[in-house]
């Protein structure tokens, strides 16, 4: 049995997508997704609208994470701020906004990864940290607001993990 997971990815022929495909079940889908395309998060809405409609949605994973620049706030560029709020907020408010409906009806679960750069300043993390400050702070107010439908919200501030971003941005 087990359940069905959709999981979003950038681009479907990237070596970690082709690793979910080997390594997990056969219920698991793979939809393309930039949260910076209205479009894309319209269109994987409708796909799990169309697979979850009877049943509803148990859970949802909010794990976008973007920075692509490391410097002081006064040099980063407004642009990079920016995408990050794109990416790190406004995506995923807008894809938790169009699952509510489905997780209601499932008495689902919220869990929204963010970081503890939006808790604490980090120095060179300005754009970062406001982006996972305004993702957890909505965060907080959806457990509040969904409390009453039996939908649980939940943040995990994980400790640093290394990812290749260091390695791209020393390549360029």
């Amino acid at each position: 049995m087990g359940f069905r997971v959709f999981a979003s990815v950038l681009d479907p022929q990237s070596p970690g997508a082709q690793e979910l495909r080997s390594s997990c079940s056969s219920r698991l889908t793979l939809l393309e997704m930039d949260l910076t395309k209205p479009e894309d998060i319209q269109r994987v809405l409708q796909h799990i609208q169309a697979h979850t409609n009877s049943t509803g949605l148990w859970g949802l994973v909010n794990n976008a994470g973007f920075n692509d620049t490391i410097a002081d706030a006064e040099l980063s560029p407004l642009g990079k701020f920016r995408t990050c709020m794109e990416v790190n907020f406004f995506g995923s408010l807008e894809l938790t906004k169009g699952l509510l409906p489905l997780l209601r009806s499932a008495g689902g679960r919220i869990v929204t990864v963010s970081s503890p750069a939006g808790d604490l300043p980090f120095p060179c993390l300005a754009a970062y940290g406001a982006s996972k400050a305004a993702l957890s702070l909505l965060m907080d107010t959806f457990r509040s607001e969904l409390q009453p439908w039996g939908i649980k919200v939940s943040i995990i501030l994980p400790g640093y993990y290394k990812t290749d971003t260091l390695g791209r941005w020393k390549r360029q």
